[in-house]
């Protein structure tokens, strides 16, 4: 099978996008770790194409792709894309996917727009009765909350793999880590109560109904009250 391996690079070149628009993202895969899975995938067997998920990235999935509409079986791609820029840029890559034709690995455009935004997903927890930590929006660092109890996560609400994470016990520190992020991040941040324990992780594969659940993986921290930072997932 035909594989496209879709990445981003760590910084915005001008030949990437026409413009600057938004929030860039700050986060990618290692050239070493996009290496590693291309050459898995020829090991099994694929015929793989390493692109770079910028605007001319339509092109050149046009020029690799089988043509299934004529009759040529179907390629796939395997996106380890995180998008380049704008509020919503995790969807760009799985909606081109859906409107070329071609399917792909991860979730799809709906699921990542919710999941990027903390906010939004802690809301369609509550709706669906799946328990969640209490939490609070601050848009301003002197904005105040009666019922705020430490200790509690500090975290921007478009971000992922725990950038700008932090827990304090007090409204000073809170305050501080507050205008920390809104500054280097701009954007509201979530402030979620800490829930002390162990971290797990379990991955799915397939598509509803027909959803296979991966062995239940512990991401062992030391001690429950340990949190992971950007700086431990480096590491």
């Amino acid at each position: 099978m035909k594989v496209s391996l879709i990445y981003n690079e760590k910084q915005i070149d001008p030949n990437d996008v026409i413009n600057v628009f938004g929030m860039t993202t700050k986060e990618h895969y290692s050239p070493k770790a996009v290496e590693r899975v291309a050459r898995a995938l020829e090991k099994g067997g694929h015929a793989v194409k390493v692109i770079e998920g910028d605007m001319h990235l339509a092109d050149e999935l046009r020029e690799f792709m089988p043509k299934v509409v004529s009759g040529e079986n179907p390629g796939m791609v395997f996106n380890m894309a995180y998008g380049i820029q704008g509020q919503n840029r995790y969807t760009h890559v799985p909606a081109m996917m859906e409107m070329l034709g071609i399917p792909y690995i991860g979730s799809g455009p709906a699921g990542h727009a919710i999941v990027q935004d903390k906010v939004m997903t802690k809301i369609v927890l509550q709706r669906n009765n799946i328990p969640t930590p209490g939490f609070w929006v601050f848009k301003t660092p002197e904005d105040v909350f009666d019922d705020l109890v430490f200790p509690v996560i500090v975290k921007p609400k478009l971000e992922s793999t725990s950038m700008g994470m932090e827990v304090v016990d007090n409204w000073n520190d809170l305050r501080k880590a507050v205008k920390t992020q809104i500054e280097k991040f701009q954007q509201d941040i979530l402030v979620e109560q800490f829930i002390s324990g162990r971290e797990f992780a379990v991955g799915l594969i397939g598509n509803s109904p027909n959803i296979e659940v991966l062995p239940v993986v512990e991401i062992n921290l030391g001690h429950p009250d340990q949190i992971q930072t950007i700086s431990d997932k480096k590491k």
